[in-house]
């Protein structure tokens, strides 16, 4: 056999462009050049920044109070104990700020993500559903986050 013969598959060149390794790699959608132009102009929609950053202080106060039950555990409280501790600690936190985002997102995330209506209810549409606005944070929300991060673990673990 020479060299230019071989059993199986040719090998791939390592220099020819695939999914890993193209600077345009393969997807299922494709962006015209406006949109391409308005994403790197524009940058990331202002209601998506937002909701990132509610998201994100919403996950910072949860794993501070989610530390501060473990820390409780540790010492063998009461579950009466910790959920009285659970509380007093959300209620402590200065909560403003991420409600003002709250109600700012609820305010303009319709207009900016340019949700279409239903006829039928005159509300927006989110993907087919009707979409309802963020309701704000309290200490008892907070609390039931982390009674729900708490179930996850003790079932994942």
């Amino acid at each position: 056999m020479s060299d230019d013969e071989h059993d199986g598959p040719a090998p791939r060149d390592q220099n020819s462009p695939s999914a890993l390794n193209s600077a345009d790699p393969i997807r299922n959608f494709s962006l015209g050049v406006d949109e391409r132009i308005r994403a790197l102009t524009i940058g990331v929609p202002a209601w998506a920044a937002r909701k990132r950053k509610i998201e994100d202080d919403e996950a910072r106060y949860v794993a501070e109070l989610l530390e501060l039950h473990d820390e409780l555990m540790a010492k063998k409280r009461r579950s009466e104990e910790i959920e009285d501790a659970l509380l007093a600690a959300a209620s402590a936190l200065d909560l403003s700020k991420l409600n003002e985002l709250v109600r700012t997102h609820n305010r303009y995330y319709p207009i900016e993500a340019n949700l279409p209506m239903d006829r039928a209810t005159g509300g927006y549409l989110v993907y087919g559903r009707v979409w309802t606005p963020e309701a704000t944070y309290t200490a008892a929300r907070l609390v039931a986050t982390v009674r729900t991060t708490i179930e996850r673990r003790r079932d994942e673990g």
